[in-house]
């Protein structure tokens, strides 16, 4: 199961960068055109926004499976440790609830508007929002991993 964990981390993290590096070429490729030949390609600035989508969603993902998402720690260090377990716990399963949400809207939303195209792209719409539903499944997954104990080699080291 931490083998599997780890793969799919990976690999999100691995998506999350491969689209910030094309968005850069991309953005980049289009200035250059404005500026210096005066004609900015139509599909540059959609997919840019559509990199945007997969580097987001893969990398909050990530984020989960880290521990790098957004939460209050002041309250749990702020009690017994106990509690402060407690809290976490509760934390888990709210990110574990909304990765569900993501997963189940996510699949709705895809195929609803997946025979729809992209204008300036050509591709369904669908795939530009593909990464709502497998993100959402992989939060699922690293939040529930995270409540049952499967975590990360640090973790493990220092416990």
């Amino acid at each position: 199961m931490k083998f599997l964990i780890d793969s799919l981390s990976r690999l999100a993290l691995f998506i999350s960068s491969l689209c910030i590096v094309a968005m850069t070429g991309i953005i980049t490729y289009q200035v250059v055109a404005r500026y210096v030949y005066n004609a900015s390609p139509a599909w540059s600035e959609r997919l840019s926004l559509v990199l945007l989508t997969y580097l987001v969603f893969f990398g909050n993902a990530v984020g989960v499976r880290e521990k790098f998402h957004i939460r209050i720690d002041a309250l749990r260090n702020a009690v017994p440790a106990p509690l402060g377990k407690f809290f976490e716990i509760i934390a888990h399963m709210a990110v574990a609830i909304a990765g569900l949400v993501l997963l189940v809207a996510g699949v709705q939303l895809t195929t609803a508007l997946w025979a729809f195209a992209v204008p300036a792209l050509g591709i369904p719409r669908g795939l530009v929002l593909l990464p709502i539903p497998i993100a959402g499944a992989m939060i699922t997954l690293f939040s529930v991993a995270h409540l049952f104990g499967v975590t990360d080699r640090t973790e493990q080291k220092a416990g």
